[in-house]
């Protein structure tokens, strides 16, 4: 039993660490919408509708089978950071987020943010978009 108790506050610890390190890495996120199979869902944070019809019909023309698009703030400023695009893709996917305005990622991040309760951009989200665990998003989203 003496033991077991280290044991139990180191793996307490490690628990702690990692939560707080999960935190740090998204503290910076605006957005981030996971595509499979050419289809979009919005993960974490809030997309302007706009912004996200552009990023769907991006996804569905290159026919993405799996990828991640994220809007990170990065000195101050927007920045889309990709994973599982290619080069041209991602292009595209910068020049049509760019072309809507990041200064609508920016109001839209304020807009959700604000206020007490579920905003607008909550409605509507299953336990993996609100967790912000991409797996749980897709298992529990809605199929079309």
């Amino acid at each position: 039993m003496l033991v077991a108790m280290p044991v139990i506050w180191i793996l307490v610890g490690g628990l702690v660490a990692a939560l707080v390190l999960v935190a740090l890495s998204r503290a910076n996120e605006i957005f981030c919408v996971s595509i499979r199979n050419g289809r979009s869902l919005v993960v974490r944070g809030h997309v302007p509708p706009s912004v996200m019809r552009e990023i769907a019909e991006i996804a569905r023309r290159a026919k993405l089978q799996r990828a991640t698009v994220k809007a990170v703030k990065q000195g101050g400023r927007p920045r889309l950071v990709t994973s599982g695009v290619d080069e041209g893709t991602t292009q595209r996917l910068r020049n049509a987020v760019g072309a809507q305005g990041f200064g609508h990622l920016k109001a839209s991040q304020q807009v959700a943010g604000a206020g007490s309760g579920v905003g607008r951009s909550g409605v509507g989200r299953n336990l993996g978009q609100w967790l912000g665990i991409a797996w749980l998003a897709w298992l529990l989203g809605g199929r079309d």
